[in-house]
């Protein structure tokens, strides 16, 4: 059996995507992704992508580690 946690992502504000157990349907995190959203999150095992676009209007994919939400990788595209 696998016991591995299954996490959706679901868009919050235009800065926050929260993060909900696939298994309960509860809301298990709220991540600040520091950007206005412009994708749809996604999440995938552990981990959850994002494109975000700063105040200067540069557009990055944030990468962030699931369970906890810590920041992974950031790539400018």
């Amino acid at each position: 059996m696998n016991n591995q946690r299954q996490f959706i992502a679901q868009q919050g504000s235009n800065t926050t995507v929260k993060i909900f157990d696939a298994s309960t349907g509860q809301l298990y995190r709220v991540i600040t992704v520091g950007g206005n959203i412009v994708s749809q999150p996604y999440a995938a095992g552990h981990v959850m992508t994002v494109t975000v676009e700063s105040s200067g209007g540069q557009k990055q994919v944030k990468t962030f580690s699931l369970p906890n939400g810590g920041l992974k990788s950031t790539v400018p595209v």
